[in-house]
């Protein structure tokens, strides 16, 4: 297993966001941020220029009132620098991986791991996920799988004199189960 690193799924996820606002925020009709309305209701246009993706302008509209933080109704380009940046800081929620990253990268490897493994990876107990939190699991992993491996080069008393005739199987355990194979 190589070490995960969930750097482009939080990439993947920010970029969605932002690329979806500058869509919706340059269609919009008002100045100064998208409405409720121009969320929930976007023209044909704009669904088009969305590629048909609307899970970006979901996230935002289910989490409007969150994202507007000075209240005025309106989801501005400052309150879209906020919510990045608290993405990025304090990591994606379970929920948040699911639908941000999953509309932009597809079913991949990564993000499968990540939620299979979403509470073992959230060693903090938060209920998010870090780019540090997914290293440090797998790195975790990475030396489960070397210990279960060279456990299995402990000679037996037969073995050092006639060889292991199971030598070329690869080593198992339980552990072997509690993290992602390599696919290499």
């Amino acid at each position: 297993m190589s070490l995960m690193n969930g750097q482009a799924l939080f990439a993947n996820a920010l970029s969605g966001l932002s690329n979806t606002y500058a869509i919706l925020a340059k269609n919009s009709q008002n100045s100064g941020g998208l409405t409720i309305e121009e969320l929930t209701n976007p023209s044909n246009t704009t669904i088009a220029q969305l590629g048909g993706n609307m899970s970006f302008a979901q996230f935002l509209s289910a989490n409007f009132s969150a994202i507007d933080q000075d209240a005025d109704g309106k989801i501005g380009a400052e309150d879209m620098t906020n919510l990045t940046t608290k993405l990025s800081q304090n990591g994606l929620s379970y929920q948040e991986l699911c639908q941000l990253c999953s509309s932009g990268m597809g079913a991949s490897d990564m993000l499968t791991n990540v939620l299979t493994y979403f509470n073992q990876i959230d060693t903090n107990k938060d209920g998010r996920v870090t780019n540090a939190e997914i290293q440090a699991f797998s790195l975790k992993a990475d030396e489960e799988k070397l210990k279960t491996e060279y456990q299995s080069f402990k000679p037996s008393s037969m073995s050092v004199f006639y060889g292991d005739s199971e030598s070329d199987s690869e080593p198992s355990s339980l552990v072997d189960n509690l993290y992602p194979q390599n696919n290499s």
